[in-house]
């Protein structure tokens, strides 16, 4: 029997549907509806046998090729996803790694502070640098 196309009764309530397979679809029947519906379900739900309207087959067959191209780009969204979740974290590994380096500066700064100020008195002369600006405030006058 053909497991995949047009159905009659493929759900109670709609006349004419497209079946991806028509195995599961009668497993979930058996399994799932109420026992009183069972057979009539199973008696009703039958491949279509004679000729459907074109313009109805070929929106099927647009319907397919525009599924076969959405799964195609969720597997690639889904790639992406991965790549960036693998990107922020490590990015925020290479963030952590900077903030401790630059910790490091600073306690490195302030340890060898007078070093530092004996280096630039000698490569500065004359520099305003008063420990916070190269702007001293001037008084107005």
């Amino acid at each position: 029997m053909v497991t995949t196309g047009w159905y009659w009764h493929v759900h109670h309530d709609v006349l004419l549907e497209w079946c991806t397979d028509y195995d599961k679809r009668v497993s979930y029947i058996r399994r799932y509806k109420p026992g009183k519906e069972r057979a009539l379900r199973l008696r009703l739900f039958r491949p279509v046998q004679g000729d459907l309207p074109p313009d109805l087959v070929a929106a099927e067959a647009a319907y397919d090729k525009a599924g076969v191209a959405r799964d195609k780009a969720w597997a690639a969204y889904d790639k992406a996803g991965v790549a960036r979740d693998k990107a922020w974290a490590a990015y925020y590994r290479a963030e952590a790694a900077c903030d401790k380096a630059w910790a490091a500066c600073d306690k490195a700064g302030v340890a060898r502070k007078g070093e530092l100020e004996a280096l630039h008195a000698a490569e500065c002369p004359g520099c305003p640098w008063n420990g916070q600006t190269i702007f001293p405030i001037r008084s107005e006058g």
